[in-house]
């Protein structure tokens, strides 16, 4: 009986907090924080025009003067193609992702080098940069941009890559 009388007092003290307690009025809104920049940088759909060294090596030199030391020592670049399949329909392909048409990139400070084993003329090609803004040291574990590794974000399909690192404020 005891334990009854007990049980009773704690399950009413229980209820009695529960039903006399009421939130208050939410206070005002703070104001709007500046906007923040917009660092990442794509450039627009750029033709590939290839030329031969007189094998089956193919290269072109793209001006990138958005490529930066900055963005070599601590940012991310990630480059596409957009091809066509044979119904005509375009496919955005990371560039490290390619392994049948083999075609590789690199970089350095506003330029882009760009190779293939066969001319791949007039394939539409695109680059990304995502400059670095936090330095850490992981110790073995992956930096990562917005939950995602970079060679997640390098393997990502473009419209993904364009949903992930969307702006808040477009």
């Amino acid at each position: 009986m005891k334990n009854a009388k007990t049980l009773f007092a704690v399950a009413s003290v229980i209820l009695f907090a529960l039903f006399s307690c009421s939130k208050g009025d939410a206070g005002p809104a703070g104001p709007a924080g500046p906007a923040g920049p917009d660092s990442v940088v794509y450039s627009p759909w750029i033709p590939l025009t290839l030329t031969s060294d007189g094998t089956n090596n193919y290269t072109d030199t793209l001006i990138a003067p958005a490529v930066t030391q900055a963005i070599l020592d601590s940012g991310i670049i990630l480059s596409y193609v957009n091809a066509a399949d044979s119904n005509g329909t375009y496919h955005v392909i990371p560039v490290s992702a390619i392994s049948d048409i083999a075609i590789y990139d690199d970089f350095s400070v506003g330029r882009i080098n760009i190779g293939a084993y066969s001319d791949y003329t007039g394939i539409p090609y695109r680059y990304v940069l995502i400059p670095g803004s936090l330095s850490t040291s992981l110790h073995g574990a992956e930096v990562k941009v917005r939950g995602y590794t970079i060679t997640e974000l390098k393997a990502m399909p473009y419209e993904q890559l364009k949903q992930v690192l969307a702006s808040p404020n477009n």
